[in-house]
């Protein structure tokens, strides 16, 4: 994986945590400079590119998640597939996990192998929904690939 998205998760986290300090001490100024703080670290994500930025939002919500792989549990449109593929090998990402539900997920999946990535079978993730009245996320399923 590139270690870069690890740095910038683990800042994002030490932001997150300042800000939460802050607010609990009160401190406007504080808030303000964490709020500073996460504006630079978004406006460097951006600055990496528009695919190094999506595979962030992917790699940040896995982490959320408490997921071991990057999720790709939307529609991700026949034109997109390569696109997306492309993004997760060109920032080391090795194995990732597809569990949309949506009715063409197999021709996707398939989609997927066309484009380097090998089925290795059937993982339990953690959603992005959290169960009604609890902290803790849904499990879901979902496929768990390797890219070539």
């Amino acid at each position: 994986m590139n270690n870069t998205l690890a740095q910038d998760y683990a800042r994002e986290q030490e932001i997150r945590r300042q800000y939460d300090a802050a607010d609990a001490q009160g401190s406007s100024e504080g808030k303000e400079a964490a709020r500073a703080a996460y504006k630079a670290l978004t406006d460097s994500i951006a600055a990496k590119g528009e695919a190094y930025a999506k595979v962030y939002r992917l790699y940040s919500g896995a982490q959320e998640r408490g997921n071991a792989y990057i999720d790709l549990n939307e529609v991700i449109w026949d034109e997109k597939v390569k696109e997306t593929i492309d993004a997760l090998r060109e920032n080391g990402i090795s194995h990732f996990t597809f569990s949309s539900g949506w009715s063409s997920a197999v021709e996707t999946a398939w989609l997927f192998t066309q484009n380097g990535c090998r089925l290795e079978g059937l993982v339990e993730i953690n959603s992005p929904h959290k169960a009604f009245g609890s902290e803790e996320y849904e499990k879901a399923h979902g496929y768990l690939f390797s890219i070539g």
